[in-house]
């Protein structure tokens, strides 16, 4: 039988944790009070990231962002050192390609628009992260987030 990484042991790698994910999502939530209280929110969100961990297009988008940050960081991107990289510079636009579409494949169109609250505030754990990793979490987050709004 063939070993394979869960999506969520590899963020894990990365210093990225569930906890994390759900408690930036909760930043930028909305309370309603047809989505219940703080808790119940806590327990949607938990549950639909781990579904959204086992998403085989979620878990390639994520692992795209992985190599892409990768590659970025040793230089390996044409026509962007690794220096210049490290600065996220608003010519790569790569890495909020790869976050809209990992939020709107979690939960259409509408998760473009949270997606973008997130790329500009960076709550929570997004602000730490490198220049790729922000935009696919951001992404991750924003579909989860929308996905059990809706």
């Amino acid at each position: 039988m063939e070993k394979t990484l869960n999506l969520e042991k590899r963020l894990v790698k990365e210093g990225i944790n569930l906890e994390d994910l759900i408690n930036t999502a909760l930043e930028m939530y909305i309370p309603h009070p047809k989505l219940g209280t703080k808790e119940e929110m806590v327990r949607k969100l938990r549950e639909e990231f781990k579904k959204t961990f086992q998403d085989v297009n979620v878990c390639a988008l994520v692992i795209a962002g992985l190599y892409l940050e990768e590659a970025g960081k040793k230089g390996l991107i044409p026509g962007l050192s690794g220096k210049e990289y490290e600065k996220d510079p608003v010519h790569l636009i790569a890495d909020e390609l790869l976050g809209i579409q990992i939020a709107q494949y979690i939960a259409g169109s509408r998760a473009l628009f949270e997606f973008e609250r997130f790329d500009k505030k960076k709550p929570g754990i997004l602000k730490g992260l490198p220049p790729v990793m922000d935009d696919v979490i951001g992404g991750l987050i924003a579909g989860v987030l929308v996905k059990v709004c809706s």
